[in-house]
């Protein structure tokens, strides 16, 4: 099932907390569960997460920026992450994670 994302919103006015980069403007469930964990638990400034399967639901790309990755290292992050997902990643073929950290405000 596909579900529209922040229907009729322009992306272009969305504040920074809601930006999303997606590849389109729709959806699946597994996206929408995976998103909806992931921005509920670490607050990021950026998600976006894509199933890279065809939409089957058994391969995804999750790309996050966080400012709870500040000091910790890429391995350390991408098990924050795949930590929260440990009930969903038993279901999937993989997940590729890319993490990264907010510029620093001057």
């Amino acid at each position: 099932t596909l579900r529209p994302r922040l229907a009729g919103v322009p992306a272009l006015v969305m504040p920074r907390r809601m930006l999303t980069v997606t590849r389109t403007l729709f959806m699946t469930d597994g996206e929408q569960h995976i998103y909806d964990k992931l921005h509920g638990e670490l607050q990021p400034t950026k998600l976006s997460v894509t199933d890279s399967s065809g939409g089957c639901g058994s391969m995804y790309v999750v790309e996050i920026e966080a400012e709870c990755f500040r000091g910790l290292n890429r391995v350390k992050q991408t098990k924050m992450v795949n930590g929260l997902l440990k009930s969903e990643l038993k279901d999937m073929h993989g997940m590729r994670v890319l993490c990264t950290v907010p510029p620093e405000k001057a």
